[in-house]
């Protein structure tokens, strides 16, 4: 047995006593607290997604199987995930990449954008980090950016003249994913957490964040410097040679499939864009596109279109959202929450040191309950701790975008991990970058911050 296998196998032995261990637990100790029997899936859970040593979608199943065969909380619980319209969106995600790879849109979309990428190396990531935020401002939902950026980020990379495995090929497809989620959390539409803020604000506060307000005292430092702080990361980690041209294949005129489903990305996008005014979830519009491309006789998918989708995300988008409803409704999130906010010194702490004390909390919370879980549970308590440190219930409300903008781990974002599992990428490529950024934005973004707030009045 080679020297990786066996690591390998030790892995999966730490796994199995891991699993084995937490089901002993709950089908021994049945009388245990609530808060403990979900604790013990959801801690587990975490481990494995954290470490990957399992496919995310086998954890997925493993945390279906421990809540389901011991009784830790109803089906509609355990099982929220395949309720939730983010897992249909990742359906129709699947359908639409298969889509766009199929007819060949991707390849000839990627041709000409990667025109006008072609002069630097430094120039191909600054575009498609910039593509990544601006889609942010016309795309609701950053599922749906990943699912259209995805099949064209890996065709694009091909097209540069960066093949699979090179560091300029996992260098932009990450950087444009990546540039599509954590900078536009400073958007208020463009994201789950973000949404949930919003409408949690409202049932509490009384009034949700205007787009503009919230906007100018986010996107400054959470948007505009973490994009750009983003971009130097990306080419520290991942430097690569300049494109060259003739890497590039001509673009040819759209047959008749790519039109049909041009139009069909079109009209969906227009929808997406437009769900203020109709109400309707972007996971129904993905729907009705991925239905489109489906049905027999459209020429947008194979015979038997169903053998060429990649489910295993399906499995792990389901997974981590039916982690949270179980964090949430089994009480350990606002335990948790609880925990921290009495170890917290935020009776005698200046100004600097809640703000940071806050962000902090935001961001530890959503290592367990993920980010949509973190308004959730801290908008409640806000005018608690508003009366504690001093603020308005509205800027304690507002430090969470800080720590909810700071992901540690892929897990935490699911829009992310599947982009990264359509695009054949590593999680711990990701997960590398994800924690040099974490480092980062706590050592300058949140100062700035700091200051930026003070300026604009909020502290």
């Amino acid at each position: 047995m080679s020297a990786a296998a066996l690591r390998s196998s030790r892995r999966h032995l730490v796994c199995l006593t891991g699993i084995v261990a937490v089901g002993a637990f709950l089908l021994l100790a049945p009388g245990a607290p609530t808060v403990a029997r979900a604790a013990s899936v959801v801690v587990l859970s975490i481990a494995l997604w954290a470490t990957g040593w399992l496919p995310q979608w086998l954890t997925a199943l493993v945390f279906f199987t421990l809540c389901t065969v011991a009784d830790v909380a109803p089906p509609d619980t355990v099982f929220a995930g395949f309720a939730s319209a983010a897992t249909w969106l990742v359906f129709a995600g699947l359908v639409i990449g298969a889509a766009i790879q199929y007819t060949g849109l991707g390849e000839n979309v990627a041709s000409r954008v990667g025109a006008w990428l072609t002069g630097s190396y430094r120039g191909a990531m600054a575009g498609v980090i910039a593509l990544g935020v601006a889609m942010a401002f016309v795309m609701p939902s950053a599922m749906g950016r990943i699912v259209l950026l995805a099949p064209l980020l890996v065709t694009l990379a091909d097209h540069l003249g960066y093949a699979k495995g090179r560091a300029g090929h996992t260098g932009l497809i990450l950087g444009g994913m990546l540039s599509t989620v954590l900078p536009t959390y400073a958007i208020l539409p463009a994201n789950v957490p973000n949404n949930v803020l919003m409408g949690a604000a409202e049932a509490v506060l009384g009034e949700p964040p205007t787009y503009s307000a919230y906007l100018l005292l986010h996107f400054p430092v959470l948007g505009i410097i973490k994009a750009l702080t983003l971009f130097g990361v990306m080419l520290k980690l991942y430097p690569d040679r300049d494109p060259q041209p003739g890497d590039l294949a001509g673009s040819a005129s759209l047959s008749a499939p790519q039109r049909r489903l041009a139009l069909v990305l079109c009209l969906a996008v227009a929808l997406w864009v437009s769900d203020a005014w109709h109400g309707i979830s972007p996971a129904w519009i993905g729907m009705l596109a991925a239905l489109v491309c489906l049905f027999p006789g459209s020429g947008l998918m194979t015979d038997k279109p169903l053998k060429s989708l990649n489910v295993e995300s399906l499995f792990y988008v389901a997974g981590i959202v039916s982690l949270g409803a179980l964090a949430n409704r089994s009480g350990l999130g606002d335990r948790l929450a609880h925990y921290l906010l009495d170890a917290l010194p935020l009776g005698g702490a200046g100004d600097a040191a809640t703000f940071g004390l806050l962000s902090a909390l935001s961001m530890a919370l959503g290592t367990v309950v993920t980010l949509p879980g973190i308004p959730a549970i801290l908008t409640p308590l806000a005018p608690q701790i508003a009366s504690i440190t001093g603020w308005s219930p509205e800027a304690v409300t507002m430090t969470q975008v800080v720590g909810f903008s700071t992901v540690i781990l892929p897990y935490q974002a699911p829009p992310l991990v599947v982009g990264l599992l359509s695009a054949g990428l590593r999680l711990r490529d990701s997960m590398r970058v994800l924690l040099i950024m974490a480092v980062l934005s706590v050592l300058i973004q949140w100062p700035l911050d700091y200051l930026w707030w003070q300026w604009l009045g909020w502290i």
